[in-house]
């Protein structure tokens, strides 16, 4: 080998550990955002109060297409009184948990919302589960409600 492709071999072997070096790095920083990103979403979820984790979890826990009432969810979440809270938690945190939302009716088996508020939105995703509607647009609670501990 010649004085030229020596020095050529040194810097590619140079190079190559300059890249393994940063690339590694790279990754290494990569993980940290990751660990922190993590850290951030796990603390966000252990500053929710414990009802509003409840009402979270009972709700991602419904089946497809399965319904529960907003009184229902608050008894199973911890808090009987509670369905007004259960409407609140449903506006602020249904993007952010990807709940699936449309599956949570009122007392009476019927979409809350009007039209404009998401109501068709809601009876299209329920229908798109199985999901019919009676007169008056009313789910049969006896056949699609879920009691939340099965």
């Amino acid at each position: 080998m010649n004085e030229k492709e020596r020095l050529r071999a040194e810097f590619d072997a140079e190079f190559l550990k300059e890249l393994e070096a940063a690339e590694a790095e790279e990754r290494q920083a990569a993980g940290r955002i990751a660990d922190e990103e993590y850290s951030t979403a796990e603390q966000e979820w252990q500053a929710l109060a414990p009802f509003t984790r409840a009402v979270v979890e009972t709700i991602r826990a419904i089946p497809r297409g399965k319904v529960m009432s907003y009184g229902q969810v608050a008894a199973a979440a911890g808090s009987p009184r509670g369905a007004r809270q259960v409407v609140r938690i449903l506006h602020t945190l249904s993007r952010k948990y990807a709940l699936p939302w449309h599956r949570v009716v009122n007392i009476r088996g019927e979409i809350a919302l009007d039209e404009h508020g998401g109501g068709g939105e809601q009876q299209e995703r329920l229908e798109a589960e199985g999901v019919e509607f009676g007169l008056g647009g009313k789910i049969d609670l006896s056949r699609y409600r879920h009691d939340g501990d099965s």
